[in-house]
Parts: C-alpha cells; sequence; structure tokens
C-alpha cells in the first residue's frame, strides 16, 4: 500500500497532459486511495492541490476555503441596486466550493455555469447603460453550447465574455462626485483581473505542479477581490 500511495501522489502532481499517457489502470489505483468519500473524481478539468491531505471530506481543501469569497462578496451586494448578481455570487461560492471539495461534475457544472450567468450579467448592466438591451436568448444558446463540450468552449466563452466586458464595452459614466472613485476601482478591477488570470494560466500550464503556492486559491482571492471592486464601480453609475 506505501508504494501505491507513493505513485499515486507522484500521479496527482504531474501535468494533466502526462497523467492521460498513463495506464488507466494506475488512474484508477490512485482514485482509489483519494476519492473515499466523494467517488471518483469525474471533472473534465483538474486542480494540483493534492486531494484528501488536510480533511477525509474535502478533496481540496484550500481551494474551497478561498472559494467563499465569492458568496461573502455577493452578501455584500444584495441590498444594492444589482441584487440579482449578488445573488449569483452567492449560488457561484457554493459551486466552488462544492466543486473542490467533491471533485465532481456537478460542482463543475454550478461553478462554470454561474461564472457565466454573472458575465451575462455584468454585460447585461453595461449595454444598458449604452442604451442598448440584450436578448436573453443567449442564455440558452450559451447553455447548449456549454453541454456540448463543458470543458474547452467554458474557458473560451468565458475569455470572450470578458474580453468584452474589459475591452469593448464602454465604460459607465459615474455620478457626479463619484468619478475618482469610480476610476479608482476601475484600476483596481482590470489590473487585479489580469494578475489573477496570469496566475490561473501559470497553474494550469503545470509550473506550480506540486501545488506549494495554493495558485487556485489566489486565483479565487484575487478574482474575487477583482468583482468587488468591478460591482462597487457599476454600483455608484447606475
Amino acid at each position: 500500500m506505501e508504494k501505491k500511495e507513493r505513485i499515486c501522489n507522484n500521479f496527482y502532481k504531474m501535468p494533466m497532459k502526462k497523467q492521460i499517457k498513463i495506464n488507466i489502470y494506475l488512474q484508477i489505483n490512485c482514485k482509489y486511495v483519494y476519492m473515499a468519500f466523494w467517488g471518483d473524481r469525474d471533472t473534465s478539468i483538474f486542480f494540483y492541490e493534492e486531494p484528501y491531505v488536510k480533511s477525509d471530506y474535502i478533496a481540496e481543501y484550500y481551494n474551497s476555503l478561498s472559494g467563499f469569497i465569492y458568496a461573502i462578496v455577493g452578501i455584500y451586494f444584495l441590498r444594492t441596486k444589482i441584487y440579482k448578481m449578488g445573488q449569483t455570487l452567492i449560488v457561484l461560492g457554493i459551486g466552488t466550493v462544492a466543486l473542490h471539495s467533491t471533485q465532481r461534475w456537478y460542482g463543475q457544472w454550478l461553478d462554470e455555469l454561474s461564472m457565466l450567468y454573472l458575465s451575462f450579467q455584468s454585460i447585461q448592466y453595461l449595454r444598458l447603460q449604452e442604451k442598448k438591451t440584450t436578448s436573453l436568448i443567449w442564455i440558452p444558446l450559451g447553455l447548449s453550447i456549454y453541454i456540448q463540450s463543458y470543458n474547452f468552449l467554458f474557458i473560451l466563452l468565458f475569455a470572450v465574455c470578458q474580453i468584452y466586458i474589459l475591452f469593448v464595452l464602454k465604460k459607465p459614466i459615474p455620478k457626479k462626485n463619484y468619478e475618482i472613485h469610480a476610476y479608482i476601482y476601475n484600476i483596481i478591477y482590470k489590473y487585479v483581473f489580469l494578475l489573477s488570470s496570469i496566475i490561473w494560466t501559470i497553474e494550469h500550464y503545470g509550473y506550480d505542479s506540486t501545488d506549494s503556492y495554493h495558485l487556485h486559491a489566489w486565483w479565487h482571492i484575487g478574482t474575487g477581490v477583482s468583482v468587488f471592486f468591478g460591482l462597487n464601480e457599476l454600483v455608484i453609475c447606475i
């Protein structure tokens, strides 16, 4: 058993591309060691935090803990004009924690669909400031595209939404006497999000395959901070 656990530890520290090349029997044995509580990992995306180390009931302890930041930010906005986005953020927080604590497909769906819907809501609010409407047909269309291939296409859809929000849509006009606040919020939102995206890229290219720096947890924290300031800018502009 000790030899088997040692092999499995090395397996989960490898980049995903190398894992795929390994004999499926080894992969099944590694799942047997680690997936005792929630069942075999069946997500289409891989994270480098070694599973079930801190707890027998939480697969990725630090990734799960950091995921609560979205729900906390969401609660903050429940009493504002964009309370619906606050509700989506709470669901996103629940989905993120579910994904990383279980490594199961239903957590992944809840996490990623919440991210896409939050992006849609952001686009909807920003376009409304330009006196433009956003058709709700994009919701079922995006859902159907996501279901076809919910790993690659999710990343593509999410990236397109963020590029559209950051670089295509016009910045909302702040209320009088709030111009400086809006400017500061916008700068923090953009640059913290870009920094978080760099961290995500470094993680998924396997440069921290031992997860010694908990890069995905920092992605959660960074994007949580980014969303907080981005939505605060939106609040003082509508």
